[in-house]
């Protein structure tokens, strides 16, 4: 009974991260669509990534480091599943725009074709981990 509801709370907790992750895809397709601040939608996509990295390492009991480094997280994620293997370099390409969107830096904007890139790694990230949870 206790190994149960212990799952059951996993799974739960897992869902809620996917939904926040679903949120922020929702934001950044919103922003993009209307032109939005480049920076945010970069933002988003990040988030995106590590709210659905931390889904699966939840819904796998995994421990991790409480970080927000998409490489750390997906090779983390890796070591559960091999196929994290093939989302690397979109994790790599991602995890700038944690620090880099959200202060003052030397890039202040992004361009469409990268906020494009940025939104299509964050749908295919997510997708790739509903399709393992659910």
């Amino acid at each position: 009974m206790m190994e149960k509801q212990f799952m059951e709370k996993n799974n739960s907790e897992a869902k809620d991260w996917i939904l926040k992750a679903q949120n922020d895809l929702k934001s950044a397709e919103i922003l993009l669509r209307e032109d939005g601040p480049s920076d945010s939608i970069c933002f988003h996509c990040h988030q995106v990534a590590e709210k659905s990295l931390k889904s699966f390492l939840v819904f796998n009991k995994k421990e991790y480091n409480k970080v927000h480094d998409l490489i750390y997280l997906a090779g983390v994620c890796q070591k559960i599943d091999k196929d994290f293997k093939e989302i690397k370099k979109m994790t790599t390409f991602l995890n700038r725009y944690y620090i880099e969107s959200r202060y003052p830096s030397d890039v202040y904007s992004y361009s469409e074709e990268e906020c494009k890139k940025a939104v299509d790694s964050a749908q295919k990230i997510l997708q790739l981990i509903i399709n393992k949870i659910i």
